[in-house]
């Protein structure tokens, strides 16, 4: 199956001419390894010292470069190949699979340096494989992500990974003079991306859209959030968001940063001319059944995304080099745009998506905001500024604020921030790890661990931190003049518990913390910090968290229905949406529901 479409921009603007040009490479289900249709075989592995049937025709090929080879089970090798059209076999080998630690990221990350290494060879039609794994057949107990489903999905996505290509290479590819002092360069990697089934019985036509959608939201997430800060300013980012979800379904809303409805974000907003002034945008995707006036099955998402332009770090300046890659404190909105993408292609019917991201860059200049000030958030809390770096809190904090009001207002809501937020988080997890914060009702709804198993199925990798009062203290205000610090107070002279702390001060802020658990009516909200895991810079970013939302909300039935993700465990994971409102959202709350999802 051949997955492709066309995007048109707003008010008829061809999104080619917006420069969104070469969109993900079609993907192609094909039956035969000795197609002629492809011209490399990459084949992701773990052994290849017996291949079912299904490969026989390259499994004398490889058993006699498995005699021959010592270590012949790691790292990636061609091979010569007599039996196939192209001659070619690129092997990647996932490694060990069977210990503890071992994730499906070695199967994802097999598959990408297996097409990595097939384009080195110019390869521009290279059909995809996944053998049986070997080392998954002797355990005793396996991993929820050993699902087939899973495997193979994962290696389209490793896949995928490898092909993309930077928006500004893809439009720097299609001008029409270029100096011959230029490095040529292609708007696309390959012209196809074949997928051979072997072994694995699940649909595989239905796999191929599914991997093709998510990597559109993917595609979409690293175009704005890998993109430099001119290319991707705030007045072209709304361009890009309007282009590329034009005729998909997703309503979209952009204005100004009003000071009015989003005072907080509106100072950080002040320090830049108006070639950089900022935008707040919205946007809604209502499935085919979420209009349901009985729809107590319908899920409600709020959804706030980090949109830093770039950061200087304000008046607070960014010194010692420590400025470089800021372009990329945008990811959290971008990841916001993405998974919008994916929702619109995959169109699930009970779901609800509102989207509010602050397109916002921090500068600093005659006009910026300063320590010491005080602002008053949208719920009406006096916010003592004493840290301008602390900005990304600052913009999302009234978003979350205009959320909650909106969430009080519907059946199944859940508030969600996604930030590139502190460091602290990459010192206390490294890189690759998200930091999932929950607060009270999304905690008794079991919300950070299903998105944390949700994560694992698809090779993204979080970690959960839990707020404690320490969090909520350090970011009191210790005068009459405010009721909050925006930056909490240094203990002995270095920051603790900094990704921790930044949660609790929007859930004060945007006045969140009148819905905690024992309230009328809990809301539950829960926070990612992604900045050790968008990805490495330079490199390409990873769209984190796309594809644990995508798991958790679009691909419930592409999943094989398991009550419990980790059975040796016996840890069922509660479904973090059930409903904790009454159907009719005027009627009281329903104490007794709520209750019984406390286990």
């Amino acid at each position: 199956m051949s997955v492709s479409r066309s995007v048109t921009g707003d008010s008829g603007v061809n999104a080619q001419e917006q420069g969104i040009c070469a969109i993900t490479v079609p993907i192609n289900v094909c039956n035969q390894l000795n197609s002629s249709d492809h011209d490399c075989l990459v084949l992701v592995t773990d052994d290849v010292s017996i291949l079912p049937a299904e490969f026989e025709l390259i499994s004398q090929c490889l058993s006699a470069q498995n005699s021959i080879v010592p270590e012949f089970h790691s790292g990636v090798h061609l091979i010569y190949c007599e039996s196939l059209p192209s001659k070619r076999i690129v092997l990647s080998f996932t490694g060990s699979l069977d210990r503890d630690y071992d994730d499906i990221r070695r199967v994802s990350e097999a598959a990408r340096d297996g097409i990595s290494h097939a384009l080195k060879i110019g390869s521009i039609r290279p059909l995809l494989a996944l053998t049986p794994l070997k080392a998954l057949e002797k355990i005793r107990v396996l991993p929820s992500w050993a699902k087939p489903e899973a495997l193979c999905l994962s290696t389209l996505l490793g896949a995928l990974h490898a092909l993309y290509v930077p928006l500004e290479v893809r439009e720097f590819a299609l001008r029409p003079v270029k100096s011959d002092l230029h490095k040529s360069v292609k708007p696309s990697k390959v012209t196809s991306l074949g997928w051979f089934p072997g072994t694995y019985t699940v649909d595989h036509t239905h796999l191929v859209h599914i991997a093709w959608c998510l990597e559109e939201g993917r595609r979409v997430c690293r175009d704005i959030g890998g993109s430099d800060p001119e290319r991707m300013c705030a007045s072209r980012i709304v361009d890009y968001i309007k282009a590329e979800l034009s005729d998909t379904g997703v309503v979209v809303k952009t204005g100004p940063v009003d000071a009015t409805l989003y005072p907080l974000a509106a100072a950080v907003d002040r320090g830049s001319n108006e070639r950089h002034r900022g935008a707040i945008v919205h946007l809604e995707y209502s499935g085919p059944l979420a209009d349901d006036p009985n729809g107590s099955e319908v899920t409600n998402l709020f959804l706030i995304g980090k949109g830093i332009v770039y950061d200087t770090g304000g008046s607070d300046l960014k010194v010692g080099g420590i400025m470089a890659t800021m372009h990329r404190d945008k990811c959290g909105a971008a990841a916001v745009v993405g998974f919008f993408k994916t929702a619109a292609l995959l169109k699930p019917e009970k779901l609800r998506l509102h989207g509010s991201l602050a397109i916002v860059r921090n500068s600093i200049g005659s006009n910026a905001y300063v320590s010491d000030e005080i602002i008053t958030s949208r719920a009406g809390l006096r916010v003592r500024v004493n840290n301008t770096d602390a900005e990304g809190r600052m913009v999302m904090t009234d978003l979350l604020c205009e959320a909650k009001e909106q969430a009080l207002q519907v059946v199944n809501p859940h508030l969600m921030t996604f930030a590139t937020l502190t460091g602290h988080v990459v010192l206390s997890y490294g890189p690759n790890y998200t930091g999932i914060v929950a607060n009270g009702p999304s905690r008794v709804m079991g919300a950070d661990q299903t998105f944390q198993s949700y994560g694992e199925l698809l090779g993204e990798m979080h970690e959960i931190s839990t707020l404690r009062r320490e969090d909520f203290d350090a970011h009191k205000a210790q005068e009459e003049y405010a009721d909050l610090i925006n930056a909490a107070r240094p203990v002995g002279g270095k920051r603790v518990r900094g990704h921790q702390s930044p949660a609790a001060f929007m859930i004060v802020a945007s006045g969140l913390d009148s819905h905690m658990t024992n309230a009328e009516k809990p809301l539950p909200y829960t926070h990612f910090d992604i900045a050790g895991s968008q990805g490495p810079c330079p490199g390409i970013p990873t769209a984190v968290p796309l594809l644990t939302l995508a798991s958790r909300y679009l691909l419930q039935g592409f999943w094989e229905v398991v009550s419990k993700l980790y059975k040796w465990w016996e840890v069922s994971i509660i479904d973090s949406m059930t409903s904790v409102f009454s159907t009719d959202p005027s009627l009281p709350y329903n104490h007794n529901l709520f209750e019984s999802l406390i286990v």
